[in-house]
């Protein structure tokens, strides 16, 4: 009897010590350097509540934002996947010759640079991640202590790429080589699934599990974890779906393209032609559509809201929510059927404000601020905030300032391209030049953001803005000439 109390001892003591192990583990990392949690959203536009917005459904990403800096007019500094998320890892600028489509690959087109991650890694971090963060699964690889994750599929799923992520096999199978991009299935689909079903649930699984290993580290971590909706298709669980009301969704206000644009403002949005039920012409995507696909949108908007939710409630639950720097960051934005476009591909607002949430160390209610920033600012940003030097190379400006004073000015300017556009944007006014094959000026749009903010109209040939447009265009050359 005596030796069974010893025994039942010994293991309450090495329970209770092993408790504590945990909870001095904690301790220690929350006074000492802050976690990144850094989550990418692609294609996440700014339609939230918590940038006032009513149509999604978002509770959990706006109540994390209660503890954070909403930044309500932040800019992608090139409006496509894989060349947005090179500009913001890197810290520099999108040129003519780099960073140039979603195809682009850090390792290639910036190798010398030291990646965001890296840094941090660098700097006595052990930097993970999951899901999808470079563009490439395989790029950017010396940024991490680990190899990078992605999700696998069984084989019964038609080998299709994951982030087409069909749970309908009908729908995986159906592939239409004769449409853009190589065509695919259909551009939606309402899952009878559980979240884990699709991608995204399983890059939340494994974050879960990820998350407890990390703050078992000696070191702080710096977690990227990427999530690929609301990108098409829209596919999501029918409980999202289900959120809205088919009634309720309204078309566009302003369908149609800015009156005076120049040609170079259109494009014939490929990306969503390749899906196989979307007509492959030039015509408009018709009403019933276009309802569909806004409805489509939201529901992974919900869905992958519900994703965040998971993670950052794992974070309190570990006790690294006041030590974690989190960030929400869209790699661009998206049109809905705004000026008669879809998908990203524009130097409109549309596709370039995007979505950027950050909560600083602390938990202390922080609000919103309506400076201009962009993606390429995150870099410096982490940076200061955990108290690093920040690299010479970077580009952009911290935006720690912020949490002390929203108001106060970081940019002058903000500078975005996509293909032969370059844009300038000012508080005011967003003013964008398209140049020929030969780097000739072709043509230029200007739009007054304080009273068009739909950018309805192109005034830029209004004699009264003419002072306007040679400011601008005068700081655009400035930065074509200085960015590279």
């Amino acid at each position: 009897m005596k030796h069974t109390l010893y025994y039942l001892l010994i293991v309450v003591l090495a329970v209770f010590s092993s408790c504590k192990e945990k909870t001095e583990k904690a301790i220690e990392k929350t006074q000492t350097k802050p976690n990144i949690l850094f989550i990418s959203v692609d294609d996440l536009r700014p339609e939230l509540n918590a940038f006032g917005a009513s149509q999604i459904i978002s509770p959990h990403i706006d109540r994390l934002a209660n503890d954070a800096m909403t930044f309500n007019r932040a800019y992608c500094n090139m409006p496509v996947c894989g060349a947005s998320r090179a500009s913001i890892l890197t810290g520099i600028y999108p040129t003519p010759t780099r960073f140039t489509d979603y195809k682009t690959r850090v390792d290639e087109e910036a190798p010398k640079v030291t990646y965001l991650p890296e840094y941090f890694k660098q700097q006595g971090y052990f930097t993970s991640t999951i899901g999808k963060i470079f563009h490439h699964p395989d790029d950017g690889m010396r940024s991490w202590s680990e190899t990078p994750y992605r999700p696998d599929y069984p084989n019964d799923i038609a080998q299709q790429e994951l982030w087409r992520d069909y749970q309908n096999k009908e729908n995986a199978w159906t592939k239409t080589t004769d449409l853009p991009l190589g065509g695919a299935g259909p551009a939606w689909e309402v899952g009878e699934v559980t979240d884990s079903a699709y991608y995204d649930g399983k890059t939340t699984e494994l974050a879960l599990k990820k998350l407890e290993e990390l703050t078992q580290k000696d070191e702080p971590f710096f977690f990227g974890l990427g999530y690929i909706r609301p990108h098409l298709p829209f596919v999501a669980p029918k409980k999202y779906w289900d959120l809205y009301d088919p009634q309720t969704i309204m078309l566009p206000e302003h369908p149609n393209l800015p009156k005076d644009s120049p040609a170079g403002a259109w494009h014939n949005f490929e990306e969503l032609r390749a899906y196989a039920n979307i007509a492959n012409d030039t015509l408009p995507i018709p009403k019933d559509q276009v309802l569909k696909l806004r409805h489509g949108y939201y529901a992974c908007v919900s869905y992958i809201d519900a994703q965040i939710g998971q993670v950052v409630d794992k974070l309190k639950e570990l006790g690294q929510y006041e030590n974690t720097i989190i960030v929400i960051w869209g790699d661009h934005g998206w049109s809905l059927g705004e000026h008669g476009l879809w998908c990203k591909h524009s130097c409109l607002e549309k596709a370039l404000r995007t979505t950027l949430i950050i909560k600083p160390q602390g938990s202390d209610k922080v609000g919103s601020s309506d400076a201009l920033v962009s993606l390429i600012d995150v870099y410096p940003t982490l940076s200061d905030m955990a108290g690093l030097e920040i690299p010479d190379h970077l580009k952009g400006k911290s935006l720690a300032p912020l949490f002390e004073n929203p108001n106060e000015k970081i940019n002058d300017y903000l500078f975005s391209r996509y293909e032969n556009g370059e844009t300038v944007k000012g508080d005011r006014y967003i003013y964008t030049q398209y140049f020929d094959a030969d780097g000739k000026f072709e043509s230029h749009m200007l739009y007054d953001h304080k009273n068009d903010p739909e950018e309805t109209i192109n005034i830029v040939d209004a004699s009264e803005h003419a002072e306007t447009v040679a400011r601008l265009k005068a700081a655009l050359k400035k930065h074509m000439t200085d960015r590279s």
